[in-house]
């Protein structure tokens, strides 16, 4: 896992065009669950604290949640474009 994270970021199409190649289906669902985490972990970190101390969920977000859904689209759409790249070629 690690070695493919770190092998995603200097050769993204080599390492995606492996994982695929050899069907490897757990990496594929590592990679997307790493790129996914920090979003889903904010999201429950402010369910926890809205709770805590509103005691209801707190609709309006601010920021902190911008930013964390501008990160997320950059990696997402990083790792969509190698993705296609790598569907296109093979």
């Amino acid at each position: 896992m690690g070695r493919n994270l770190y092998n995603l970021y200097y050769r993204p199409y080599l390492t995606l065009r492996k994982i695929r190649e050899e069907e490897d289906k757990s990496q594929i669902l590592l990679i997307s669950l790493t790129a996914l985490t920090p979003l889903f972990l904010y999201v429950i970190l402010r369910i926890i604290y809205d709770l805590l101390k509103y005691g209801r969920i707190v609709l309006v977000t601010g920021n902190v949640f911008t930013a964390a859904i501008g990160i997320q689209a950059i990696l997402l759409g990083y790792l969509a474009y190698w993705t296609l790249m790598v569907l296109k070629k093979s």
